[in-house]
């Protein structure tokens, strides 16, 4: 399930280190006025056998103002989306926006004009093409080296040695996590352009305790089967890793 939030701004930019950092605070805080232990039990652990972040966001979309070399361009109306298969975080966060008429997205004021939920498709050939409007990126697995040294995984950027393997996993991984099974990374398509954005760290949610730090990844598209729920977890949260920092958003 998504939220598609109607917003409406005065700003003319958006700066590049805001342009999806502020989503995972915006969401834990609506949690903590709207579903308080269902939030901290998220900040704290994680969801799931594999303790992931059970949402993911887009980036604010504005269609009209020119775009500008360099710049992330802003005006008048546009879209935000947040989306997570659990219907409890998606019942909290439209109640906290149904009531907070400006969203601070990292300094810039977003009007919330109006919010609609959206279901995801019924994705019934159990196959679908799914396509990435932020970037994507993917820790490997740790792995043992001859010696039994612990290698930690490395992040991955779409083309890297690995990166399919990786992503086939994070797949797995995240359809787990909500309970489904049988999902399969079928090939990737496209890559696009790689971009660095800032991103908010984990445990740094309190305005008095943010640590940023620069991700890279770049967008892709990727052909993917499994079972229809399987495939629409994908699609409410996003793929790849850190999709509760704004990566790997897929385009509805």
């Amino acid at each position: 399930m998504r939220l598609r939030v109607h917003i409406s701004t005065r700003a003319h930019e958006i700066p590049w280190d805001n342009v999806i950092a502020p989503g995972r605070g915006i969401i834990y805080s609506a949690l903590k006025r709207q579903a308080p232990q269902l939030g901290a039990t998220i900040h704290a652990q994680g969801w799931g056998p594999h303790k992931m972040a059970p949402f993911g966001h887009s980036a604010p979309e504005f269609p009209r103002p020119q775009r500008v070399r360099g710049a992330y361009v802003a005006g008048g109306t546009g879209t935000l989306e947040f989306g997570s298969p659990l219907p409890e975080l998606i019942d909290a966060l439209e109640r906290d926006l149904q009531v907070i008429p400006i969203l601070d997205w990292g300094g810039i004021a977003l009007n919330v004009e109006n919010v609609t939920r959206i279901a995801p498709p019924a994705f019934g050939a159990g196959r679908t093409r799914l396509r990435t409007t932020n970037p994507i990126t993917i820790k490997a697995e740790a792995a043992r080296a001859p010696d039994g040294e612990l290698i930690r995984g490395r992040w991955l950027l779409p083309g890297d040695p690995g990166f399919d393997v990786a992503l086939g996993h994070s797949l797995r991984r995240r359809c787990e996590t909500f309970g489904h099974g049988g999902v399969q990374l079928q090939g990737i398509t496209w890559i696009g352009p790689k971009r660095s954005f800032s991103v908010v760290g984990h445990g740094s949610d309190s305005p008095t305790n943010v640590k940023r730090g620069k991700k890279t990844g770049a967008p892709v598209e990727v052909d993917v089967s499994g079972t229809p729920s399987a495939l629409q977890s994908l699609w409410s949260t996003g793929i790849g890793g850190a999709t509760s920092a704004g990566f790997g958003w897929v385009i509805a």
